[in-house]
């Protein structure tokens, strides 16, 4: 007994069964009536989903009908226009897929068995988080989440609920492609129910779950949708909570710099240094905070001795340093706008990534009208490196790689140097520092408070370089931590690692957060003092490398 197939719309096929005193005849029509067709799919895919198989079948069938062949005593006849075919008087039509055993050359009988068989139908779902059970999948097609998932991160894949309609045992192939159309990895096979694949790339990545049956025709059915492989934001207008938030760092000693035989010279001699408690942003400023300061910037510089660090007398805002500020808000929006780096002149897609294009000054300025302070080297130093676990990197002492930091023109996974490398703050979360803060490595650099001038080797108790050039804007140094996302040397990553540069300079590269007391009420804010250091700082400015 052969089988006529006739392909219909979304992929499904009639097992037809001619059967008519001993031999078996098959036609194959050209198409089906366009109306009846139509009928056909949109029914097919309607019913198929509620389960009602025998009214499905039933109407194929009928639309069917005049395409199917006749079995006859005589020669089967083709249809004069390919089309179609007319069926014969006395034909039987079985639904069950089987003619009755009464057929055959003894009754004269004909009979037509019809056997509707559908591809599988895929189910795909997919979590950006470790999934709880084989039922936390939460998101498809028609629910992509708001954010992400972000790069360098695992999105777990399930093909729960895919099935084949007939009630066949189906089979199961995974494939993902990232924006330049390579296939990823699928763990632990492409062929799993349950699946994961690891993103390095920015941009669209394609997921296509294919449902195969495991007998008869084989028939699959696929499922494809894109999901935008991006960075979660702390917040979309890179103000609302957690950007801004602080986080507590206890206090204690630890040591600062490097050993002879590590690092550079300007990291020598190491040194111990009792901090303070205190509290330090999560994450660096935003350019959705910085717009809000400047929303409300109307050219007053802060009050002297403003943004003091507590233990550090003398160490807040200069009067002389007036002149360092912007007179307006527009001088102020143009002066960033020119510098370039992520601001933009209108709320846009960076608000949540790090400002840059800020000097030295305007990072003091931000701070203060935050009610906050720019950090001292030493607390900077202190957060980086874990206190007294004396993290190499913020995140412990494993190599930096693209997992851990913003370096390099890394991130976007792609050669060379982007927009895109450079993402919102907090987007490599295994480079976390040990209370939590994101970015202390890559990013942007952060000024710290401190004059950048060599270290003596004193031990020192919540210091801060302050010397009395301070008086005047000549450009002495302030110092800057943490590399950037250009940077290609992994060194400039260390905790320990330090620079300098004028403070009235502004740089793309350069960024900053602030930090606050915790339980400590800074003293009266005197003058800066006449010469030489807080308590165990720089001596000779001279002597800058």
């Amino acid at each position: 007994m052969d089988s006529l197939i006739t392909r219909v719309s979304l992929g499904g096929f009639f097992h037809v069964n001619c059967k008519r005193a001993g031999y078996t005849v098959a036609v194959v029509p050209s198409k089906l009536n366009d109306r009846c067709a139509n009928w056909f799919a949109a029914a097919r895919f309607t019913l198929a989903r509620l389960a009602v198989e025998p009214l499905t079948l039933a109407l194929a069938l009928a639309c069917a009908s005049p395409l199917l062949a006749t079995c006859s005593s005589g020669q089967a006849r083709a249809p004069a226009d390919g089309s179609s075919a007319d069926a014969r008087d006395g034909s039987r039509l079985e639904m069950g897929g089987a003619c009755p055993p009464d057929v055959g050359p003894a009754t004269d009988l004909n009979c037509v068995s019809g056997v509707a068989d559908f591809p599988p139908v895929p189910v795909l779902h997919f979590q950006i988080r470790p999934p709880l059970d084989e039922n936390d999948y939460p998101y498809a097609a028609a629910n992509l989440p708001l954010d992400g998932p972000p790069p360098r991160s695992t999105v777990y894949l399930s093909a729960q609920g895919s099935a084949d309609p007939e009630g066949d045992a189906v089979s199961f192939f995974w494939n993902v492609q990232d924006p330049t159309g390579a296939y990823l990895p699928i763990d632990p096979d492409p062929t799993a129910p349950y699946a994961s694949f690891y993103p390095n790339l920015v941009g669209l990545h394609t997921i296509t779950l294919e449902v195969t049956e495991a007998h008869g025709l084989r028939q699959t059915g696929q499922a494809t949708l894109a999901i935008d492989v991006r960075p979660i934001p702390c917040a979309d207008d890179g103000v609302s909570p957690p950007c801004s938030d602080g986080m507590a760092i206890p206090g204690g000693t630890f040591v600062a710099g490097s050993a002879d035989d590590v690092g550079f010279p300007n990291e020598h001699p190491s040194h111990m240094a009792t901090i303070a408690p205190f509290v330090l942003d999560k994450y660096e400023v935003t350019v959705g905070r910085f717009r809000s300061f400047l929303a409300e910037y109307v050219g007053t510089p802060p009050a002297s001795g403003a943004g003091a660090a507590p233990l550090a007398p003398g160490s807040g805002w200069a009067n002389l340093w007036n002149i360092t500020l912007p007179v307006s808000q527009d001088d102020f929006s143009f002066a960033i706008s020119e510098c370039g780096g992520t601001w933009t002149a209108d709320v846009g897609p960076s608000e949540a990534r790090p400002i840059g294009c800020v000097s030295w000054y305007e990072a003091f300025a931000f701070c203060v009208w935050d009610h906050k302070r720019l950090p001292t080297e030493a607390e900077w130093e202190y957060a980086a490196t874990g206190g007294d676990q004396q993290r190499t990197y913020p995140w412990g002492n494993e190599a930096p790689s693209a997992d851990f930091a913003v370096y390099a023109c890394l991130f976007d996974g792609r050669p060379t140097c982007a927009d895109a490398d450079l993402p919102v703050v907090g987007s490599v979360a295994a480079g976390a520092g040990r209370w939590g803060h994101l970015d202390l490595a890559g990013s942007v650099w952060e000024w710290v408070l401190d004059v950048y001038a060599p270290y003596t080797g004193a031990p020192c108790d919540n210091c801060a370089n302050v010397i009395a050039r301070d008086t005047t804007v000549d450009g002495t140094p302030r110092g800057y931590r943490g590399g950037d996302y250009q940077f290609d040397d992994p060194s400039s990553l260390r905790a320990a690692s330090r620079y300098g540069f004028d403070p009235a300079y502004p740089q793309q590269t350069i960024g900053f957060r602030c930090a606050s007391p915790a339980g400590v009420s800074a003293p009266d804010a005197g003058p800066p003092p006449d010469a030489g250091t807080i308590d165990g700082g720089a001596l000779d400015v001279g002597a800058v490398q």
